[in-house]
C-alpha cells in the first residue's frame, strides 16, 4: 500500500458522502469476496474484512467505505482498491452503507509516514491515560515497531478514543513528555 493508495480511497470516501454512487463499471471487475465478516485487520488495528478471494482465505486491506444488502452482497472500498462483496457469513452483519469519518483520512495518512503497526488486541487500554499500564505496554510496543514513535502512538490513541488526530496530540502530549523526562 502507498500514500497514493490511501489519498485515491479517501477522494472515493469524499465523493460517495457528497452522493456519488460507484456504478458497475467502477467495482464490476473488481475481486469478489465470499463469505466475509468483519475484522480488526492486524496491522491498522481498524476494520476490514474477512473471507475467501479466489478460493483462498484472506483479509483485505482496511475498509473506507461500503454498501450492503440482503445477505451482505454489495460492495466495499478499501485503502488499496474495490471489492464484490458475495454473502456475508457474519452474524453481526447489517446492511446499509457504511463511511469513514472525514477525520480517518488525516489518521491514515499519520499511520502510514510514521510507520505505524498496531499492538495487539490485548494492550487495548480501557481506563485514562494517566491510571491505565496498558498506555503504557503499547507506547513501549510502538517505540519499538514505528519510524515515528510519538506520531504513531498519537494514532494509536486517536484510534481507541476515537477523535481526531489534533484532539489525539493534545491529549497526550503530556503522557508522551513524561515518558521522555529523566530525573536525577
Amino acid at each position: 500500500m502507498t500514500r497514493a493508495d490511501i489519498e485515491a480511497a479517501f477522494e472515493d470516501r469524499d465523493r460517495l458522502a457528497g452522493g456519488w454512487e460507484p456504478s458497475g463499471y467502477v467495482w464490476g471487475d473488481a475481486p469478489m469476496l465470499n463469505r466475509w465478516a468483519y475484522v480488526v485487520h492486524p496491522i491498522t488495528g481498524t476494520m476490514a474484512l474477512v473471507g475467501f478471494l479466489d478460493g483462498q482465505a484472506r483479509t483485505c486491506s482496511p475498509v473506507v467505505a461500503m454498501l450492503t444488502g440482503p445477505g451482505g452482497i454489495g460492495w466495499a472500498r478499501t485503502l488499496t482498491g474495490w471489492l464484490r462483496l458475495v454473502l456475508t457469513s457474519d452474524e453481526m452483519h447489517r446492511e446499509g452503507r457504511l463511511l469513514l469519518p472525514v477525520h480517518a483520512r488525516e489518521i491514515e495518512l499519520a499511520a502510514f509516514d510514521a510507520g505505524y503497526r498496531a499492538p495487539r488486541r490485548s494492550l487495548q487500554p480501557e481506563g485514562p491515560i494517566n491510571t491505565d499500564p496498558l498506555w503504557h505496554e503499547a507506547a513501549d510496543h510502538i517505540d519499538r515497531t514505528a519510524r515515528d514513535a510519538k506520531t504513531g502512538f498519537t494514532v494509536f490513541y486517536a484510534r481507541q478514543r476515537r477523535v481526531t488526530l489534533g484532539e489525539a496530540q493534545n491529549a497526550m502530549e503530556v503522557f508522551w513528555l513524561s515518558r521522555t523526562l529523566k530525573f536525577d
